[in-house]
């Protein structure tokens, strides 16, 4: 499905050239889902966004390969690359109101999104969007397609990039930290709706996460990053139980235990 090999981003400062990641390398199989971890700054977004070809106008790939089913992103022309990013890999980013125009309206941004890869009159893409606004759960799905995005709430927001993400029934799915703007009762409802989503349609996964509990929970495998390089990698329930990196090890003795295995004490003082 995806393989990254050797992966290597620089970006060009004030200060001079800075190498974001360096040899970043991990696989992504068909039908799984994999997890890449790490604390602020460690490279997950970056590597995400060198695969896609999103990096800003100041970073560069300088060395590796992103072969997706057998074609190598890195040396694509951006045009190219646009297409298979629309069409065959659907991005859930961050900032559902930076993934979203604000001054079109919802049902013209679904328009947009299809009629640049197919052709399909008016009356089928309204219907095709409004399945999709249904299969994430978004209640009264033409009110919605005639607003715009300021009018949404900020889970609302992302289940619309969610629905556009799957428009055209891409392979695999890259989503970079989905719920990092939402409030926290709503995260769980995005990460399953992007669960079912990925199981239904067969697809394979790829969730960048700062959170370990995450990973446990959605994934198959899991990348470990820090300071732009891969310290581990491997299925989740051998690296979580047997980690092999320092780096692993601390990020998992930094995940607070769960209130219901702590014992609580009782009003004379004993524990219950």
């Amino acid at each position: 499905m995806l393989r990254v090999t050797g992966l290597t981003s620089q970006f060009r400062g004030r200060a001079g050239v800075v190498r974001a990641i360096d040899d970043v390398t991990f696989e992504v199989p068909a039908g799984e889902a994999v997890g890449i971890v790490g604390e602020t700054g460690s490279g997950k977004s970056v590597t995400i966004r060198s695969v896609l070809g999103l990096l800003p106008s100041y970073g560069k790939v300088v060395g590796g390969s992103a072969e997706f089913e057998g074609t190598d992103l890195v040396k694509l022309h951006r045009n190219r690359l646009r297409e298979i990013r629309g069409a065959r890999i659907g991005f859930v980013a961050q900032n559902p109101f930076g993934s979203l125009n604000p001054v079109l309206s919802i049902e013209k941004q679904f328009r947009n999104v299809m009629r640049a890869h197919r052709k399909i009159s008016r009356t089928d893409l309204r219907d095709l969007a409004i399945e999709r606004l249904e299969s994430v759960q978004v209640r009264g799905p033409e009110r919605v397609l005639r607003g715009f995005a300021h009018e949404l709430s900020g889970g609302m927001a992302q289940r619309v990039v969610i629905a556009l993400a799957m428009l055209h029934d891409p392979s695999l799915v890259i989503a970079d930290e989905p719920t990092t703007a939402l409030d926290v009762t709503v995260q769980r409802q995005i990460l399953d709706l992007i669960d079912t989503q990925v199981k239904q349609g067969g697809r394979s996964l790829l969730l960048v996460t700062h959170d370990l509990g995450v990973v446990a929970q959605y994934c198959h495998r899991v990348v470990v990053m820090k300071s732009g390089k891969v310290v581990e990698t491997g299925l989740v329930a051998d690296v979580f139980t047997n980690p092999s990196h320092d780096y692993t090890r601390q990020l998992l003795a930094a995940v607070p235990p769960a209130p219901w295995a702590q014992a609580v004490p009782s009003l004379s003082g004993q524990e219950v």
